[in-house]
């Protein structure tokens, strides 16, 4: 891929040269420490990944960063910042991820992965079960679960649809609003991770501040229903997500829908 880094500090510049040598999902990297002129070299070059610093004069990250997406839509966003506050405007841009100063060779490593896998490659066929619980299918081959938060973030996303959740949504019901945003973004990584194994990782994605299913790749029995599938409305028996409590607004949705057909 062709990557370009941007940061203000020539130092920085140097150790993620440094440490990026010899990864073999960059086929070229150029680097910048003024925005503008990474603006003018995307204008007449291919880029596929730019790692951006957020705290740079002039022109932040966050503003470079939706600058650039106007030249190439196509572009993966990767912040790079010693700030943890970042996350949320960082997701709010649409970018796949972030590094935290001080970054390893491993971290660069899977923010590099995560962009490899979201090119345009061959799109897999996502099929989901609600009813009774959650299951998933990628291509015919199902998807190892378990019982871990990570997963139950996973189903309460694809309850909600196109709708989305929100950062604060997901902890005050998924936690009972006694969490640290922090654990959330340890929580969302571990979903990230799942999903880019899988090779899906546009399976969720941002929308402002919330996060929503991708409801234009998948096929679920939730959507089917509520859009009045027929076949669905019979099968359904009462059950849905019977693993989380949280459900049992949406299971008595569903239970009008099939005593009104």
């Amino acid at each position: 891929m062709n990557v370009i880094y941007v940061d203000d500090e020539p130092m920085q510049i140097k150790n993620f040269c440094l440490t990026t040598e010899g990864m073999r999902h960059i086929d070229s990297l150029e680097t910048f420490e003024k925005g503008q002129d990474a603006l003018e070299w995307t204008k007449a070059h291919s880029v596929d990944v730019a790692f951006l610093d957020i705290e740079m004069p002039v022109m932040n990250g966050i503003e470079l960063a939706k600058k650039l997406r106007e030249i190439n839509i196509n572009i993966r966003i990767i912040f790079v910042t010693a700030y943890e506050k970042y996350a949320l405007d960082a997701f709010g841009v649409e970018a796949i991820g972030y590094l935290l100063k001080p970054y390893t060779s491993g971290d660069v490593e899977k923010q590099l992965k995560r962009a490899f896998y979201m090119r345009e490659i061959p799109k897999k066929e996502i099929r989901i079960k609600t009813m009774p619980n959650l299951r998933i299918w990628v291509d015919e081959t199902p998807l190892v679960l378990g019982q871990t938060k990570q997963i139950e973030l996973l189903a309460y996303f694809i309850d909600h649809g196109e709708k989305g959740v929100t950062k604060l949504d997901a902890i005050e019901t998924l936690w009972a609003g006694y969490s640290t945003e922090s654990v959330y973004w340890t929580t969302m990584s571990r979903l990230k991770s799942l999903l880019d194994e899988a090779e899906i990782p546009n399976l969720i994605i941002s929308r402002g501040q919330a996060k929503c299913i991708n409801m234009g790749i998948v096929d679920c029995d939730l959507y089917r229903m509520l859009n009045g599938d027929e076949t669905v409305i019979d099968q359904y028996n009462g059950e849905y997500l019977e693993e989380y409590v949280w459900a049992k607004d949406r299971k008595k949705e569903l239970d009008r829908i099939k005593q009104n057909r």
